[in-house]
């Protein structure tokens, strides 16, 4: 039923009345409502092209490639994952996209590598100049992002974290990082920088890897579940820890840098003293280091029973208790033990102050010795072909350090503790499962050495084994 105002356009009911009764009147009326079908239709048609190809593309095509600049859909970003509970979780994670991200090949093995790499995924709030820090460039998979929280708190400057995400594992990180850099210390949303990283044959297990968390959704409320069986442990997976550690360190904005592990904490005010120990040695007032090149910093490396300490004083009342050892004494007695140790836990020095305690040489007896240090960003790279389930993962580097006649500083103040808990010896049962990878890594191990002792001599001093 058609009803119509009374006044329209001035004319009266009656008006209207003889207009509809006339035949003229018909005819006029079934042109227009079928001009106006067309028109409707016409306009139909043109909505409905227009939606196909800008408004779903994703959802009724196959969209594009990594390579170009379009962004596929978020709301189901699952492809090829295997493990279900990490599967599962991607689809719950709130993402946003991030067309900015890019690929690279890693540090060492460039393109020929196996090995793709997103320097920058989460970068820190802060940035540093050249020389105003040092950064603290350290590794990690999803089981271990948690310590990054106290290394964050403790490091007062730069942290560089890689992250190894094969697979499903890279939805476990991305919601491990939105969680600590939602809910945790201001320190990792200023300071700590995350790279990611996997293998070619193994990458992340979503149709587009160009997204972020989105932070906001986080509900630090709530307890954090836990945490999944990871891929890489499921598929027994190989740690290509070296690549970790040249991404972390070639990330960084700092002049020097101290490559570590995410489990090794800090003693307090180590920036700090180690740049003011820098200044003194550039202002000639510390000929005994100056006069020595090239030079690493080296920081002795400990493990306690139950409490971190944060000064040398702290740490050599624990020494003394039997409460801290040197670093892996009771695992592998030669990695951390350095010269002179005896006579460095003993001689404290002045607080707030750093020195050299002593300028050595990586040579026999200590040949075998994997110290921690702190260096430019332009030492030798740690060879990515070496796998940390075969072990002896930076003898090659250590190896190069020696043939090329470093001298290696041992800092008297400042040092490292893994996180509580003394670590002993497993059981030969215990370590049957590394069987292959250390064969693996000891074939990679002496074709290095060859590598190495052709390109810059050998020495009876630098002994392979």
């Amino acid at each position: 039923m058609v009803v119509f105002d009374t006044m329209a356009d001035g004319l009266s009911r009656l008006d209207l009345e003889h207009q509809l009764a006339s035949p003229a009147y018909g005819v006029m009326a079934l042109r227009n409502i079928r001009r106006w079908q067309r028109t409707a239709l016409l306009a139909v048609i043109l909505i409905g092209g227009a939606w196909l190809l800008l408004g779903a593309p994703c959802s009724l095509f196959v969209c594009p490639g990594e390579g170009t600049q379009n962004e596929e859909p978020l709301s189901d970003p699952i492809g090829g994952a295997e493990d279900g509970s990490s599967s599962v979780l991607c689809t719950q994670l709130a993402l946003k996209s991030s067309p900015k991200l890019r690929l690279q090949s890693s540090p060492q093995l460039g393109e020929g590598g196996s090995y793709q790499v997103v320097l920058n995924y989460l970068p820190a709030d802060r940035s540093y100049r050249l020389n105003e820090s040092v950064t603290y460039s350290t590794h990690a998979t999803p089981e271990f992002l948690h310590h990054v929280e106290e290394l964050a708190t403790r490091w007062t400057g730069p942290v560089s974290v890689a992250v190894y995400v094969p697979n499903t594992d890279f939805c476990l990180v991305l919601a491990k990082l939105a969680r600590l850099r939602a809910c945790g210390s201001r320190a990792i949303r200023e300071n700590v920088s995350w790279h990611l990283y996997w293998h070619k044959d193994t990458p992340p297990a979503v149709q587009n890897w160009r997204v972020i968390p989105d932070e906001k959704a986080v509900d630090c409320y709530t307890e954090e579940e836990p945490l999944p069986k990871t891929y890489r442990s499921s598929k027994l997976l190989p740690y290509p820890v070296n690549v970790a550690r040249n991404v972390a360190r070639s990330a960084s904005t700092t002049q020097y840098v101290l490559p570590s592990d995410v489990e090794l904490f800090p003693s307090s005010d180590m920036i700090p003293e180690f740049l003011a120990f820098m200044q003194k040695i550039s202002n000639g007032k510390d000929l005994r280091v100056g006069s020595v090149w090239p030079r690493i910093y080296i920081v002795p490396t400990f493990e306690v029973a139950t409490t971190i300490p944060s000064t040398k004083e702290e740490l050599v009342r624990q020494y003394a208790k039997g409460e801290a050892v040197y670093f892996h004494r009771l695992v592998c007695n030669h990695c951390q033990k350095f010269p002179g140790i005896t006579d460095w836990v003993h001689q404290l020095g002045s607080p707030g102050v750093m020195k050299a305690f002593s300028v050595v040489r990586r040579q026999f007896p200590y040949h075998r010795w994997e110290p921690i240090y702190i260096s430019t960003k332009d030492e030798p790279f740690y060879d990515e072909r070496l796998s940390w389930e075969g072990l002896q993962d930076k003898m090659t580097q250590m190896h190069e350090f020696c043939l090329r006649g470093y001298s290696l500083v041992i800092l008297d103040r400042a040092f490292l503790v893994h996180s509580p808990g003394i670590k002993r010896k497993k059981t030969q049962k215990d370590n049957t499962w590394r069987e292959p990878f250390v064969a693996e890594n000891s074939r990679i191990y002496d074709n290095v050495m060859e590598e190495l002792e052709g390109k810059f001599g050998s020495n009876e001093k630098c002994r392979r084994h």
